[in-house]
């Protein structure tokens, strides 16, 4: 009797769950992949902050800051992936109504004809154990998975959002690309998914901002002009096309709107002089300020406030590493190339994301030169030559204008260098990829 039991009890969840998987399969299955993608994207960037305290990257007021954010963002998406399921009222109505009349049934129809004591002889199935942070699957598990239900659901425009983001965070820049056109396909106007497709393409051309993305930092910022995501993509970009009056204007309302945050305002500075020094030889700051923005009543009352704090973050400037890279070009190197022909010189982690800490963007008909690289370069605040103790200094004629290499360039690359203690790299481009 016990065994006939059990086979009933079994008989009518099956029917439970062939009845109610139809009803409920997508959603569950979505509300889980973004669930335990939020939750485990959460704990890796938290893992970074922690990282970049200890080694220093960051002070305390930005850690601070910025753990703060990523509480927020964490709660925002999970708020929002538990909003989801009860707009389906009609479903969740149907499916009380199935769960609650086939066992009242079935246990009816056995009270009539059936013995009851036998009942007592069945033991409760121990419930599944919840996602939570301790045992969440990991990312590269993760998003393939998500990506799969996402074909299946193309309409999913926070999920393709999602997936872009978490491509992002893992420096999976191509895949990333293509998460947010798909989210931007949706919809052309939102304005965070311009600005980090414009990133995800810049980071595959060695953070070049030129061409694609900048056509795309353009429309965001255009949409809104007070994202600081997207000003402050713009405002490189156009520093990288020369545009420095441009980019100072874009820099200082970044510095605006940084207030007291000491971390983004040095960073901020860094970049700002870049531009100063191009447009007065180091030698007029403020003629170059003058000619990015016109002063007001307001501006010119901080004058010596803004003058105190360039001198601070000069000061702190020139205590971070820097290397400057000598290239030349071999004889085959240089015959095989042209002189309009890009050559990208750069620095990457030895150890790390992809991404580059500091790129410079010539012409062969510039070599034999030499530049500099050093923190100011960098995407993110975060993602500078001081954050890691080993980079690889590398340089390469592109032959098609790809910042990704291609079969037919050529490059010279030196491993396993120290920023702290390099001040001169040399290269010598004489090899060619495969």
């Amino acid at each position: 009797m016990t065994l006939f039991f059990i086979f009933a009890a079994l008989l009518v969840l099956l029917s439970l769950g062939w009845l109610l998987a139809g009803l409920f399969r997508n959603n569950q299955s979505a509300s889980t992949d973004q669930e335990a993608v939020n939750i485990t994207l959460a704990r890796e960037r938290g893992q970074t902050l922690d990282a970049a305290l200890a080694d220093g990257s960051i002070d305390q007021a930005s850690y601070d800051y910025e753990r703060e954010q990523l509480e927020y963002d964490l709660a925002s998406d999970l708020r929002l992936d538990s909003e989801r399921t009860p707009r389906e009222g009609g479903r969740i109505s149907a499916a009380v109504i199935v769960a609650v009349f086939i066992p009242i049934a079935a246990g009816a129809l056995y009270l009539h004809l059936g013995n009851p004591a036998a009942i007592t002889q069945l033991t409760s199935a121990a419930a599944p154990a919840p996602v939570d942070g301790q045992n969440a699957p990991a990312l590269d598990e993760l998003l393939p998975q998500m990506e799969e239900r996402l074909s299946q659901q193309p309409d999913d425009i926070e999920g393709w959002r999602l997936l872009g983001r978490s491509y992002l965070s893992v420096g999976e820049f191509a895949k990333a690309g293509t998460a947010f056109q798909k989210a931007l396909a949706l919809d052309e106007t939102d304005v965070p998914t311009l600005a980090q497709l414009a990133e995800a393409i810049a980071m595959t051309q060695q953070g070049d901002l030129s061409g694609e993305p900048f056509t795309y930092v353009t429309r965001a910022n255009e949409l809104d002009p007070d994202n600081e995501h997207a000003l402050w993509l713009l405002s490189i970009a156009q520093q990288q096309s020369g545009d420095h009056a441009a980019a100072l204007q874009g820099f200082d309302r970044l510095a605006g709107m940084a207030g007291d945050n000491l971390e983004a305002q040095s960073t901020i500075e860094q970049m700002r002089v870049r531009s100063v020094d191009a447009l007065s030889g180091e030698t007029g700051v403020e003629a170059a300020t003058g000619s990015a923005e016109a002063p007001s009543a307001d501006s010119s009352a901080n004058n010596v406030e803004a003058s105190t704090e360039q001198t601070t973050a000069s000061a702190e400037s020139d205590s971070q590493p820097s290397i400057q890279v000598t290239v030349t070009a071999s004889d085959t190197a240089r015959t095989a190339s042209t002189d309009d022909q890009i050559v990208f010189i750069y620095a990457i982690a030895t150890q790390g994301p992809p991404m580059p800490l500091a790129v410079s963007r010539l012409r062969v008909a510039d070599l034999p030169t030499t530049v500099t690289l050093d923190n100011s370069m960098a995407m993110i605040p975060t993602m500078t030559l001081s954050a890691f103790p080993s980079v690889t200094i590398g340089a390469r004629i592109s032959t098609t204008g790809n910042a990704t290499a291609q079969p037919g360039d050529w490059f010279s690359e030196a491993d396993d260098v120290d920023p702290a203690n390099t001040e001169a790299v040399d290269l010598v481009i004489d090899q060619q990829t495969p």
